[in-house]
C-alpha cells in the first residue's frame, strides 16, 4: 500500500487495493483529500488519463473502479461552492466523459452508467451518456464542422455531424450512446476519405498549373 503525506492510509480490503492505484499528486495525497477540491479533482481525472507504470490498472475493472470513485466524489460534493465544485461541474463531468472514453471498453461503459443511474438517479446518468457521447465526437475530430463550410463536397458530412451533435443533446440509454459512438467512429473514416480525395485532387491541379503549353 502507497504511503501519504497527509496521514491518512487506505483500508487493507479489495477498496483499498483498488484504491493504491490512483496515482498520487505532486502532494502525495490520499484519494480522499486529492478529491476535496473541484481542482484537484480535475487534477486526479487528467492523470488517470496518463499512461501508468503499474501494468495493473490497465484492467479494465480497476479503471472502471477508479473512474467511479473519482465520479461519485464529485457528484456527492456537485452543490458547494467553497471547494468549486458547483462552479466546475459541468467541467468535471466532461472530463470525466472523455476519461471514461480513453480508458473503458462498452462493456466497462455499461457497468458503470448502470452503477451511476442507480446512486445518482436518471438525470445524472444522462448528462454522463451525454458527455461520454461528446467526448466521442470529439475524438473521432467530428464535433466541429469541416472547413470551409459551404463546400458542396463537405455538405453531407457537415450536415451528418450537425446531426450527431443534436442526437448527443437527446441521448436518453446507453443505447442510443452505442450509436453514437459507432456514427463518430464511421464519420471519422469518412472524413478522412473525403479530405484525401480533396488532396489529390488539388495536388492534380496544382500540377495541371504547372505544366506549360
Amino acid at each position: 500500500m502507497p504511503s501519504f503525506s497527509c496521514g491518512h492510509k487506505l483500508p487493507k480490503s479489495r477498496v483499498g487495493a483498488n484504491l493504491s492505484h490512483i496515482p498520487q499528486d505532486n502532494c502525495k495525497r490520499c484519494p480522499d483529500c486529492q478529491t476535496k477540491t473541484a481542482a484537484g479533482t480535475l487534477r486526479l481525472l487528467m492523470n488517470l488519463q496518463k499512461p501508468c507504470e503499474n501494468e495493473k490498472r490497465l484492467d479494465p475493472n480497476i479503471n472502471q473502479y477508479l473512474i467511479t470513485y473519482t465520479f461519485d466524489r464529485f457528484v456527492l460534493q456537485r452543490k458547494m461552492t467553497s471547494n468549486g465544485f458547483k462552479q466546475n461541474f459541468n467541467k468535471l463531468l466532461c472530463i470525466c466523459g472523455e476519461v471514461s472514453l480513453h480508458l473503458l471498453g462498452r462493456k466497462q461503459l455499461s457497468s458503470f452508467i448502470l452503477t451511476t443511474k442507480g446512486r445518482w438517479g436518471r438525470n445524472i446518468a444522462k448528462q454522463t451518456l451525454r458527455a461520454v457521447g461528446t467526448a466521442a465526437l470529439k475524438a473521432n475530430g467530428v464535433y466541429t464542422l469541416i472547413e470551409p463550410v459551404d463546400s458542396e463536397i463537405l455538405t453531407t458530412l457537415n450536415r451528418m455531424i450537425i446531426l450527431c451533435r443534436e442526437r448527443v443533446a437527446a441521448i436518453e440509454v446507453f443505447e442510443h450512446l452505442e450509436i453514437i459512438l459507432d456514427s463518430a467512429t464511421v464519420l471519422k473514416s469518412m472524413q478522412d476519405e473525403v479530405i484525401f480525395a480533396l488532396s489529390r485532387l488539388e495536388d492534380g491541379f496544382t500540377k495541371w498549373d504547372s505544366i506549360g503549353c
